[in-house]
């Protein structure tokens, strides 16, 4: 009959219906994924570029005290080189001593104003020789205190030269006490910054005032320039930060780098970009499985709709066709329209969209959200102190950090590691207002903002907490101590940044002064 071929001809409303509904699933859920993907790419990306960004600024001021250590060791025993320096042996047990004391240099050396060498730690055969070498020339030349540039010295080591000027009561110039670091050797500079090579390929190097590498992982590429490096040209004009960039090598990395006014040196933390982004596949696959679900549900939801809904348009189509070549008498009856059935199925794919919104709106949660602690994480403290400042609201800080935390994974192991810190995460939920915030930047640092919060105030809420974890047991008998730093933002005289600094320096005194305790910012 006519009608059959026109039927097998032409699609039905169910399968158009059904059509439909497959397309929309699946262009909203690959909307979904993409836009998902998109936020956790630019959110994995800042993260990294904060991370390393804090942690170059971390090196650096632990490398900036270093520094200030090694100087103050050696104008600590200049009167004693001074008192000394016509007697090259006793000179020479002096700089045995400041060599075990000090620690940090590979070795010490006397020389004169005639650039002769009057004694050196461990003796490597020059006293008594004319000492040449560029170091040596650039501090008898300036007769000031310095850090030498990379130079070869008479032994043949690539080395630098911490020097201090020697003079007597008179003002007469004696010559110099100088420290030397072995580049290419074991060195404080290897020992701070080795351990912080990671599997992921991340690692930490280190540049001069002129760019030229005296810390690498690859120890063939110290003192290879690399002042090209878009990083590296930064610390030149004195700068902290982070940027996306491609290194000297070509590799695609997320860089970043803090000055150390010290030495005028550059500490830079890197890692790659493939690495930062790895968890973007695991992640997106765990949202597409969350989602399967939802989509077979609804996929069935719309066939057994599309049935009922072509179903009297169908039996009205092929009772109207039966009637007009058979003589088929014409359905009776009320046939609903379809307007009101493809309102119905609007409605469907729409509540469909809003579940998907909320599930990607869960995961944007879950995004700001520490997973171990459940506190609010560093992305979110960043949107946090741009709203605060945005609505120009006061607000203070209290900057922790747990005693001794390296000691409890080490003795403990992880797990217990990771308990204490949800100790302390509960700590500060309990002591303080609704109207804090908790934040864990990472591993054992943690931040509560205080809006509206005076210096007093959050002050008093610190220490109340360091009292209660003072006091607390954990598990196996132990007991863990807090020092913290606290610190009130000055509206229009700093960033937040320049608050976390000083808050964090803060910090610092309370370790040096024996930890378990609060110190205010000045």
């Amino acid at each position: 009959m006519l009608f059959e071929g026109e039927n097998k001809m032409n699609k039905t409303l169910k399968f158009w219906i059904l059509t439909l509904t497959t397309f929309t699933m699946i262009a909203i859920l690959s909307s979904s994924l993409f836009s998902s993907y998109l936020v956790t790419k630019k959110s994995l990306i800042e993260k990294s570029l904060e991370q390393n960004e804090m942690y170059a600024l971390k090196l650096g001021k632990l490398s900036q005290e270093v520094f200030k250590a090694m100087e103050a060791n050696l104008e600590a025993r200049k009167p004693d080189v001074i008192g000394h320096i016509d007697n090259p042996e006793e000179l020479t047990k002096i700089l045995n001593q400041l060599l075990i004391s000090g620690k940090n240099f590979n070795s010490l050396s006397v020389i004169g104003s005639d650039s002769i060498a009057i004694a050196t730690s461990p003796n490597v055969g020059i006293a008594g020789e004319k000492i040449d070498s560029p170091g040596v020339e650039e501090a008898l030349r300036k007769k000031e205190k310095i850090i030498t540039k990379p130079y070869k010295a008479v032994t043949g080591r690539l080395l630098i030269l911490v020097s201090t000027p020697l003079f007597d009561d008179s003002g007469t110039y004696l010559g110099m006490l100088n420290g030397s670091i072995y580049l290419q050797e074991d060195n404080f500079i290897q020992s701070i910054l080795a351990e912080h090579f990671s599997q992921d390929g991340s690692y930490v190097f280190v540049v001069d005032e002129e760019g030229t590498l005296i810390y690498h992982p690859n120890i063939v590429r110290i003192g290879e320039s690399v002042r090209e490096n878009k990083v590296v040209q930064s610390l030149l004009n004195r700068k902290n930060g982070a940027l996306e960039i491609y290194n000297t090598l070509g590799e695609h990395v997320l860089a970043g780098y803090s000055y150390i006014p010290e030495s005028k040196w550059g500490v830079v933390s890197q890692t790659p970009y493939k690495s930062s982004l790895e968890p973007i596949n695991g992640i997106i696959t765990k949202m597409f499985f969350y989602s399967l679900p939802f989509v077979i549900l609804f996929f069935l939801l719309a066939y057994l709709l599309s049935e009922k809904l072509a179903s009297p348009l169908k039996n009205l189509a092929l009772s109207t066709m039966n009637s007009r070549f058979e003589g088929v008498p014409g359905v009776s009856g009320k046939v609903s329209t379809w307007y009101f059935e493809a309102k119905q199925l609007t409605e469907t794919i729409a509540n469909y969209r809003k579940l998907q919104e909320e599930e990607v709106a869960n995961f944007k949660h879950q995004s700001l959200t520490d997973p171990l602690t459940g506190l609010k994480n560093r992305r979110y403290s960043a949107l946090y102190f741009a709203d605060l400042l945005e609505q120009h609201t006061s607000f203070s800080i209290i900057s922790i950090d747990i005693d001794h935390f390296k000691c409890v994974n080490d003795e403990y192991g992880h797990q217990t590691g990771d308990e204490t810190l949800q100790f302390l995460a509960n700590k500060m939920m309990s002591v303080v207002s609704e109207k804090d915030v908790c934040v864990r930047l990472g591993g054992e640092e943690f931040v509560i903002i205080s809006p509206n919060g005076t210096l007093d105030d959050t002050y008093n809420l610190a220490e109340k907490l360091r009292k209660e974890i003072e006091a607390s047991i954990l598990s196996q008998n132990r007991k863990i101590t807090i020092s913290a730093g606290v610190g009130e933002y000055k509206a229009n005289r700093e960033s937040v940044n320049e608050l976390f600094n000083r808050v964090d320096e803060a910090l610092y005194v309370a370790k040096s002064e024996g930890r378990n305790r609060i110190i205010i910012s000045p």
